[in-house]
């Protein structure tokens, strides 16, 4: 439901402003609003004016911006560990974190950048490793005395070391020798071993044929190779310990001083939360005034509160709202325990204007009931429920509400199943003889048929209702008139629909036809050219309906199918296996199909008729955003 709400002002000393603030931002009920004040800027002193910062409130808030940016730059560097919460108050302590900050912040930089060269390197010396430990063996086939230039290279793919022994071929005329294999990480590498004299014209092909060559760190590039591979080890496991090192002093640092700068960098928000709400605040040169929204049951709670907080120096006075300020009202929207799940499907929705309705509601109350029409089956709701119920007691957040959700919707299932006698379609029938108490939808077409317009008839004439005294609440006559003429034409139709199916003495046509053609020209001058279109769109949405006859239809005949082809195996495990398999489709799209399509008629046939979107959502000054539907507290 949409929470009605109340246009305050609140006047008081100018001194006492940024404790006002501070105050409402602490109870996070009050969303400020300038544009409601309606005045110019006055030169005039005795008239209020946007409140302008003195120069010592500009210079401490460009003191808080700039130590604030330092503080988040520090708490990025620094590793996050886990930390105690900081009983620091900053105020008192901010002249000495200014000069702290800078210290910590220059011994953060300089760590940090250590620490990235060090990570680099370490990943260099890592994939050296690899690359020669894998060249290893080709090596160690060479003459050990052998006075022959090396040269380990990447090779992307087997089709390469084929182009790569072609060049070698042709530029060197096959005075070398290519061996290859695969490295730990799937990499395949290569061995090039040529005459140091051919070295040059070697690396010279190399470049042209963009085969990369691996670089050696320069402590290693002279050893013999038989020794590259433990100096590698070496200087890594070095590299290695130094990174730890560097680590543990950044973590420690971290550990010490994090918890102090994360509450510092909470109050800067804080304090520059307040700055950034004077915008909205008008004052004279000793007042100040502050209008704004907030619940109407908060105004009391908060007059009393600053009350007791200024004795008695800042007033809140409620102000009527102006029929020009109704598109202004904020909306924050809390539904009681029953509707609270069903808010996954209206937050689909762009939030409503103040003015009209909460959706959520309605969606609780005919979702389900729609939902049940069409699947109507006993046993898929008793599979449905049985998943639910879990869901629903120990989920948390979306999976909870889903399965409250699933939870009635699944007893709606099993009530209409009742209905229809369907238990997993004719099983019900075969098994136990179960019959409907009302129709059977696999022979009852027409029936059903007319029972699903009915419920269109029924849903979308609630909506016309709904949208003729949204209208007359808002003042707009000419669209209220238009929607009561559609109302009372759709019910004329109606009538007439049914005296022509289940003709009666006191049902006669003819005088509804002639109410009929009264009322067309009534909705002519209401809704002009467009009105013979707004209804056959409502009469289009009303046969749309008949989509609950339909899905239920085929819903029940896959049931019946899965059951005859189950029978027809001849083997009674195989049959039941192959049920199952159809049964678990069928109930799959049981679950999703009439989602979708009671959605849909929510969605497009029934809130097209009074629902109002693009409301403003409600903000409180000082509390974190968070959905508009506030209702879990």
């Amino acid at each position: 439901m949409i929470i009605r709400m109340a246009k305050v002002e609140l006047v008081g000393p100018k001194d006492d402003l940024m404790g006002v603030l501070d105050l409402l931002r602490e109870r996070g009920t009050f969303q400020p609003d300038p544009l409601l004040f309606g005045r110019e800027a006055s030169v005039e002193a005795d008239l209020p004016r946007t409140l302008v910062l003195g120069p010592e409130e500009m210079h401490e808030r460009v003191f808080f911006v700039e130590l604030r940016a330092r503080v988040a730059e520090l708490l990025a560097l620094l590793p996050d560990v886990p930390e105690p919460q900081a009983a620091l108050q900053p105020l008192p302590v901010v002249d000495v974190l200014h000069e702290l900050v800078d210290r910590h912040l220059a011994l953060a930089r300089s760590q940090a950048e250590e620490l990235r060269g060090l990570r680099e390197e370490v990943a260099a010396l890592a994939g050296a490793l690899n690359f020669w430990t894998a060249l290893a063996p080709l090596w160690e086939e060479l003459p050990p005395e052998s006075n022959l230039e090396l040269f380990g290279v990447t090779i992307r793919d087997p089709q390469q070391r084929t182009v790569l022994e072609e060049v070698l071929r042709e530029h060197l005329g096959g005075r070398c020798q290519l061996s290859s294999t695969l490295a730990e990480d799937g990499t395949l590498v290569g061995l090039i071993a040529c005459e140091r004299a051919m070295a040059a014209p070697l690396r010279a092909a190399l470049t042209s044929e963009r085969v990369p060559e691996l670089p050696l760190p320069a402590a290693v590039a002279g050893l013999p190779l038989a020794q590259r591979i433990s100096a590698l080890r070496a200087l890594l496991a070095e590299r290695r310990a130094a990174l730890a090192a560097g680590e543990e002093t950044l973590a420690a640092l971290g550990r010490e001083w994090r918890p102090v700068y994360r509450r510092a960098l909470e109050w800067l928000d804080e304090r520059l939360t307040l700055y950034g709400a004077t915008s909205a605040v008008y004052a004279t040169t000793r007042c100040f005034v502050l209008q704004g929204w907030l619940a109407a049951g908060e105004a009391a709670p908060l007059r009393e509160r600053l009350h007791q907080a200024f004795a008695g120096r800042v007033l809140l006075e409620e102000l009527a709202i102006l029929d020009e300020e109704l598109e202004r009202v904020p909306v924050q929207l809390r539904n009681p325990a029953y509707f609270q799940p069903f808010e996954i499907f209206s937050r689909l929705l762009p939030l409503p204007r103040y003015t009209s309705f909460d959706p959520t509601p309605f969606i609780g109350v005919f979702f389900p009931v729609l939902f049940g029409m069409m699947l109507g089956d006993v046993g898929y709701g008793a599979v449905l429920f049985a998943i639910a119920a879990p869901l629903a007691r120990r989920g948390r957040g979306l999976a909870g509400d889903l399965g409250k959700v699933l939870g009635v919707a699944a007893v709606y299932a099993m009530f209409f199943g009742v209905l229809f006698g369907e238990l997993f379609g004719d099983l019900g029938r075969r098994w136990l003889d179960l019959h409907p108490w009302w129709v059977e939808r696999t022979e009852a077409i027409v029936p059903t048929m007319l029972f699903a317009t009915s419920v269109g008839v029924a849903h979308v004439l609630f909506g016309l209702l709904l949208g003729v005294w949204s209208d007359w609440r808002q003042h707009r006559g000419r669209e209220a008139l238009l929607r009561l003429g559609l109302l009372l034409v759709v019910l004329l139709l109606a009538l007439v629909g049914l005296g022509r199916i289940f003709p009666t003495p006191w049902l006669a046509t003819g005088p509804l036809l002639v109410g009929v053609a009264v009322l067309l020209p009534v909705l002519s001058a209401a809704g002009g050219l467009l009105a013979p279109l707004e209804l056959l769109k409502t009469l289009g949405n009303i046969i749309s309906y008949v989509r609950i006859m339909a899905i239920g239809l085929s819903s029940a005949l896959l049931a019946v199918v899965a059951n005859q082809l189950g029978g027809e195996v001849g083997n009674l495990l195989l049959g039941i296996l192959v049920a199952g398999i159809l049964h678990a489709f069928n109930l799959l799209l049981g679950v999703f199909a009439p989602t979708v399509h009671a959605l849909r008629l929510h969605y497009v046939e029934f809130f097209s008729k009074f629902l109002d979107l693009g409301g403003r959502r409600f903000e409180p000054f000082g509390r974190a955003p968070r959905s508009p539907h506030e209702g879990r507290q």
